[in-house]
C-alpha cells in the first residue's frame, strides 16, 4: 500500500479534528477537543479503509 493513502487519512483527520472543534466550540460541548480526537480518529479510521480497500481492489488481494 502507497503511504499517500496514510497521508491522505492523516490530513483529512487533521480537517476532521479542526472541523470538529469548531463545531463543539460553538455548540458550547463541555469537552469540545476529546470530542474532536474521537470525532476525527473515526473519519481518520473509515477513510484509511476507503482506501485500503481501493487498493486491495487494484491488485485482487
Amino acid at each position: 500500500m502507497d503511504g499517500k493513502y496514510l497521508g491522505y487519512s492523516i490530513i483529512i483527520g487533521a480537517i476532521t479534528f479542526v472541523l470538529g472543534l469548531i463545531v463543539f466550540l460553538a455548540i458550547d460541548s463541555p469537552s469540545p477537543y476529546i470530542a474532536g480526537i474521537v470525532v476525527a480518529f473515526l473519519v481518520a479510521e473509515i477513510s484509511f479503509y476507503h482506501f485500503f480497500g481501493k487498493e486491495k481492489k487494484k491488485y485482487k488481494l
